[in-house]
C-alpha cells in the first residue's frame, strides 16, 4: 500500500511541475535548477509534505544535440561509492530539444531510505524506486538539501541536484552546497555517511 501511495505521489507531483510554466522564469537552455514553483504548485507540493518525507522538484533544458538523460542516488560511506540504490534513464533516437522536470520523494524511517525519482519530458513519464538501509551511529546529524543555484549542462559532466550528509555527535557538520561537493568531492571524506542525487546529459 505504501509503494502505492508513492507512486501516485509521484506521478501528482509531475502532474503539477508539467501543468503550467515555472513562475513565469523560462528555465535557460542546457541549464538545470532547482524548480522555480508558482504559488500553486508549492501549495500542492505542501500538501504532500508529511514527516518524514522530502518533496524535490528540477528543472531542464537543452539543444538538440543531447539524446540521453540519466538520475541516479549514490551512497558514500567515509568519502568511497557504495551503492547506487536507484536510478533512471530517458534516452531518444531522433533529435530535438530536451525540457522537462524532475520530481523527487526521499522517504526515510529508522530502518531505511527510500528514493522515488520521476522524469517527465515532452510527454514522456518515466519513474523507479530504491531503498537502502538507514545510516548508524551514536547520534547521527543531518544536513540536506537540493542545488542552490543553475548549472550548467556539458555533455558527459556529473552534476549534483541533492546532497544529504550525516555526521556523528560530538564532531563538527560542516555543510557544503551541493556545487562544492561537485568541485571538491574529497569532502565527503568528512562524514561517516553521505547521499548524492545526480544527472548527466549526453549527447
Amino acid at each position: 500500500m505504501k509503494r502505492v501511495f508513492i507512486i501516485l505521489l509521484s506521478v501528482s507531483m509531475l502532474s503539477v511541475l508539467a501543468s503550467c510554466d515555472s513562475a513565469g522564469q523560462t528555465v535557460q537552455v542546457n541549464t538545470v535548477r532547482a524548480a522555480a514553483l508558482t504559488a500553486e504548485q508549492q501549495e500542492v507540493l505542501n500538501l504532500f509534505s508529511m514527516p518524514n518525507h522530502e518533496l524535490l522538484a528540477f528543472e531542464f533544458k537543452t539543444d538538440d544535440s543531447f539524446s540521453r538523460v540519466e538520475v541516479w542516488v549514490e551512497i558514500y560511506e567515509r568519502g568511497e561509492l557504495v551503492d547506487r540504490p536507484a536510478g533512471l534513464i530517458s534516452s531518444v533516437d531522433s533529435g530535438g530539444a530536451r525540457s522537462g522536470h524532475i520530481a523527487i520523494i526521499v522517504n526515510q524511517n529508522d530502518n531505511a531510505y527510500q528514493w522515488t525519482l520521476s522524469l517527465v519530458e515532452n510527454g514522456a513519464r518515466y519513474s523507479h524506486s530504491g531503498t537502502a538501509g538507514a545510516p548508524v551511529g551514536p547520534g547521527l546529524g543531518r544536513a540536506f538539501g537540493p542545488m542552490n543555484d543553475p548549472v550548467d549542462i556539458e555533455d558527459g559532466k556529473e552534476i549534483i541536484i541533492y546532497s544529504s550528509t550525516f555526521q556523528t555527535a560530538g564532531n563538527p557538520h560542516n555543510a557544503y552546497d551541493a556545487q562544492t561537493l561537485q568541485e571538491r568531492p574529497e569532502l565527503l571524506l568528512e562524514y561517516p555517511y553521505a547521499h548524492l542525487i545526480k544527472v548527466i546529459f549526453t549527447k
